[in-house]
C-alpha cells in the first residue's frame, strides 16, 4: 500500500490523493451538493391524499376552513383477527364466516373513509365474534360438566352395589 492510502489526511483533489471520494458515501460522478435534493418522509397515511389535486374553494375565492368540534374518536375496529379465529374453528351455522366476511367490510370501509359505516359493520363482526365464540365453548363445556356429573352418579352407584356382586349364592337359593 503507498503513503497516499494510507494518510487520511490527504484528499481525492490533492496531488497524490489516490482518488478518493470528496464527499463521504458519495460517488465522484454525483451531482453537486446544491443539486441534491433532501429526502422527504413516506406518506403511510390512508387514505392517501392526492397532492396534486385541487383544494375547495368558496365562491370567493378562499379556501374552506375546517374546525375539530369535540375530541376526536378513535379509529373503528374491525375485529379481524378474531374473525379469522372465528372461522378457523369451523363453528356451527357459519358465524365465524359471517364476522369475517363483516370485518372484511369493515376494514374496506375504514380505507375508504367512512368511519360511520366502518364502525357498524366492525360492531356487527364483534356480535357475530361473540356468537360463534359461545358456541365454539359452551358444547363442550357442557358435555364436560355432564361426563363428571355421570362419572361421579355412576361412582356412588357402584358403592351402593358392591354388596350386591359380593354375596355369595347358595344352589339352595335357585330352587
Amino acid at each position: 500500500m503507498g503513503a497516499s492510502q494510507l494518510d487520511p489526511r490527504r484528499r481525492a483533489g490533492q496531488p497524490g490523493g489516490g482518488g478518493g471520494y470528496k464527499r463521504r458515501g458519495a460517488h465522484p460522478r454525483s451531482r453537486s451538493p446544491s443539486e441534491e435534493t433532501a429526502l422527504e418522509p413516506m406518506d403511510t397515511s390512508y387514505p392517501r391524499e392526492d397532492p396534486g389535486a385541487p383544494t375547495p374553494r368558496k365562491a370567493d375565492g378562499s379556501a374552506h376552513t375546517a374546525l375539530a368540534l369535540g375530541a376526536p374518536r378513535p379509529l373503528p375496529r374491525d375485529h379481524l383477527i378474531w374473525s379469522v379465529f372465528s372461522t378457523l374453528y369451523l363453528n356451527l351455522c357459519c358465524l365465524g364466516f359471517l364476522a369475517l366476511a363483516y370485518s372484511i367490510k369493515a376494514r374496506d370501509q375504514k380505507v375508504a373513509g367512512d368511519l360511520e359505516a366502518a364502525r357498524r359493520l366492525g360492531s356487527k363482526a364483534k356480535c357475530y365474534n361473540i356468537l360463534a365464540t359461545m358456541w365454539a365453548l359452551v358444547p363442550p363445556l357442557l358435555l364436560l360438566v355432564l361426563v363428571v356429573t355421570g362419572a361421579l352418579h355412576l361412582s356412588r352407584l357402584a358403592k351402593g352395589s358392591a354388596a350386591f356382586f359380593s354375596t355369595k349364592f347358595d344352589d339352595a337359593d335357585y330352587d
